[in-house]
């Protein structure tokens, strides 16, 4: 277990290795939780005594082929890393050489949930603004899964809006497209009886990611625009 990562609170901040107060999220917090809400510790665990019995069972075979694949890509060297979210309850793993995060939420859908990695925007980074997002808006599945378009002047003011663009945000797009959402993976051990199904498909969308290469862009979030040079020399 010694591979295994701690994301979110417990790293302090120090997503880029830098503990400049203005490289942290909070700004992008506070405009979602603005957006959407913060649920209390007591809505959510009362929410959750609702579905009591009518909920999923949690696939554990499906997180412990995900600790194999990680395992057996270590084994032969590649870039890749898995660790817990402490905020998110919710392991990640990042997939470097398929291009993929991938977020194994159980409250979320019972589902495996996959986001695309940016080549030009730093890995970390990346897994902070994806933690961030998901952590403070309430119904965080729905609004990504619908990628509902956010309009200035509607949804948000023009200040909002200016913030979200720091973070990689563009106009009258949606949670998806800010955190490059490509894909999920349902499973559910109740109705599961053949595992397969599930693994294939976690399987293709690995390397789906990995056949056709990463996404790149020029145009950086703002928030990153004095510290990339750096960071690119480090690498």
């Amino acid at each position: 277990m010694d591979e295994i990562k701690l994301y979110g609170d417990s790293v302090n901040g120090d997503l880029l290795g830098l503990a400049a107060e203005e490289d942290s999220f909070e700004e992008l917090e506070n405009v979602i939780e603005k957006l959407w809400g913060r649920p209390s510790g007591l809505v959510k665990m009362g929410r959750m005594r609702q579905i009591g019995a009518n909920k999923p069972t949690y696939c554990l075979a499906c997180l412990l082929s995900l600790i194999e694949q990680t395992r057996s890509l270590q084994l032969r060297k590649w870039p890749v890393e898995w660790g817990w979210c402490r905020q998110l309850q919710s392991f990640i793993f990042v997939f470097e050489r398929h291009n993929r995060i991938v977020l194994e939420r159980p409250e979320y859908g019972y589902a495996t949930y996959f986001f695309e990695l940016v080549q030009s925007l730093p890995i970390k980074w990346q897994v902070g603004r994806l933690v961030t997002v998901m952590s403070v808006a309430i119904c965080s599945r729905t609004a990504l899964l619908e990628n509902k378009p956010l309009e200035i002047g509607d949804d948000l003011t023009s200040e909002e809006a200016t913030i979200l663009e720091d973070y990689g945000w563009t106009p009258n797009s949606g949670f998806g497209s800010l955190l490059n959402y490509c894909d999920r993976v349902v499973h559910d051990r109740k109705v599961d009886d053949d595992d397969m199904e599930w693994r294939s498909k976690i399987g293709k969308l690995l390397m789906d990611g990995h056949a056709h290469g990463s996404i790149s862009i020029t145009n950086f979030p703002k928030k990153l625009q004095h510290i990339l040079p750096a960071v690119k020399c480090e690498e």
